[in-house]
């Protein structure tokens, strides 16, 4: 009797294990259309994958039904010109580009794996309290930013670095608004610098003045056989022609006239000797050759004659340790070749945020043309900006040559109150190239500021 019961429940212990497709057959020979669900039948056993594909699709993606995860509008809601998007969009999607070397996917398999990872750490992040907030919801905006790069990134590839060639052997791009560098090279290594020396010259000047409360306007000076004589680059400054300082900082900038920084350097120097030693100074006329002559600048416990332009110098290295330089010093007022007379992109960058808060640099380093007049007879001084960048948004700051230094340049550019950049190039291959390179690295730094615009 035991064996007939068992013998019963064989059929339905069977029809239990039956897999889902043999017991659609059995059903299948039941009805009348046997042929037609046969033929389906085999289409969709084409379609199964086999069991060696099922190893290789991890286990919680079996369980996704593709048609159900996809969202269901009804076609009644959508026009023809969103439908025809929509089909264009999906296949460009799944038909991947025949002759493409790389094939991505809509969401790489990183994000996949991470996601939940993401979802945990905020929530983590949503249940700390007081200035744990303020720093979990930083990591939160700082996560969603890197998210939001790599989703661009996946739909259109990385973006290649673009790089600037340039000849120059050292460079700077300063972004002066968000106090940072935006791009070098070696922009700390000492070189020579030529005539952005004058720089310097300039900024000794007008901290000077503005010490022992001169005005530039007041200050005249008789020119020098010393100044006269100088070679290089010049302002053309006649021997025993009067001029006022300020009319000596554009003959000094504009042509970078290295006479006009002599007589500039002998002229502060006396000042400064005078001042610190408390003599009195008559400033409406410096005659610097008739007061070595009387002895003024003779020492008598040093028994020895005190040079102004070594005191002027001395003061240019004081204020630059003063203001941070640590790449530079200065040998001489001008920029004339000398190995001791360095400094670097960096830390010209630095001088030139120092000058740029006086009023009467923008005026002198914008200006395109200056004319003055001596003041003791009637020959007028007619001088010409040689930075070639003026007409193209640049408003100075300085150009410089020498065999040894190279064709060097700095600018600063300002178009509204997001673009401001100050630029050092130097030792370039030619003079022409100061002036393109720099605006190169302009364009540069503009392309890589909307770029991070567009991605935060």
């Amino acid at each position: 009797m035991q064996l007939l019961k068992s013998y019963q429940k064989t059929p339905q212990i069977l029809t239990e294990f039956h897999s889902p497709i043999i017991v659609n057959s059995i059903k299948l020979r039941k009805d009348s259309n046997y042929s037609l669900q046969q033929s389906q039948q085999l289409t969709d056993k084409e379609t199964k994958p086999s069991k060696i594909e099922q190893e290789l699709i991890p286990s919680k993606f079996k369980q996704i039904n593709l048609q159900s995860s996809l969202p269901q509008i009804p076609l009644s809601t959508m026009n023809t010109q969103t439908k025809l998007n929509d089909l264009t969009r999906t296949s460009k999607l799944v038909q991947s580009p025949k002759n493409s070397d790389t094939k991505r996917s809509l969401v790489r398999s990183q994000f996949k794996t991470n996601s939940n990872n993401h979802k945990n750490n905020l929530t983590n992040n949503s249940t700390t309290t007081g200035s744990s907030k303020d720093s979990s919801q930083n990591q939160i905006n700082q996560q969603y930013q890197i998210y939001a790069k790599n989703i661009i990134y996946s739909y259109c590839g990385k973006p290649r670095k673009r790089r600037v060639n340039v000849s120059a052997k050292s460079f700077i791009v300063y972004d002066c608004i968000e106090n940072r560098i935006v791009s070098q090279r070696k922009c700390n290594k000492r070189m020579e610098i030529a005539s952005l020396t004058k720089i310097m010259t300039f900024y000794i000047t007008m901290v000077i003045l503005a010490k022992f409360n001169l005005n530039s306007k007041e200050i005249r000076v008789k020119v020098t056989k010393k100044a006269s004589e100088t070679i290089g680059t010049t302002s053309e400054l006649k021997y025993n022609d009067i001029l006022t300082i300020q009319d000596l900082l554009y003959g000094l900038m504009l042509p970078s006239g290295n006479d006009a920084a002599i007589l500039i350097a002998q002229t502060i120097g006396t000042i400064i000797l005078f001042y610190e030693s408390n003599k009195y100074l008559d400033s409406t006329l410096i005659d610097i050759e008739q007061m070595s002559a009387e002895g003024h600048y003779y020492n008598v416990e040093l028994k020895t004659q005190l040079c102004p332009i070594e005191i002027f110098i001395s003061k240019m290295n004081y204020y630059s340790n003063l203001m941070g330089q640590q790449n530079t010093q200065f040998a001489c007022v001008h920029g004339l070749a000398n190995e001791d007379n360095y400094s670097s992109c960096h830390d010209i960058v630095l001088l030139s945020l120092e000058c740029l808060k006086y009023d009467i640099f923008h005026q002198v380093i914008s200006c395109k043309e200056y004319i003055s007049k001596s003041l003791n007879n009637n020959k007028y001084y007619e001088w010409k900006n040689t930075n070639k960048l003026l007409e193209k948004g640049f408003f100075g700051i300085k150009t410089g040559i020498t065999d040894s230094a190279g064709p060097c340049l700095a600018s600063a550019y300002r178009s509204n109150e997001k673009e401001y950049y100050i630029i050092v190039v130097l030792s370039c291959k030619n003079l022409q190239l100061r002036f393109d390179e720099t605006i190169s690295l302009l364009q540069h730094a503009k392309y890589k500021k909307s770029l991070n615009s567009i991605i935060q």
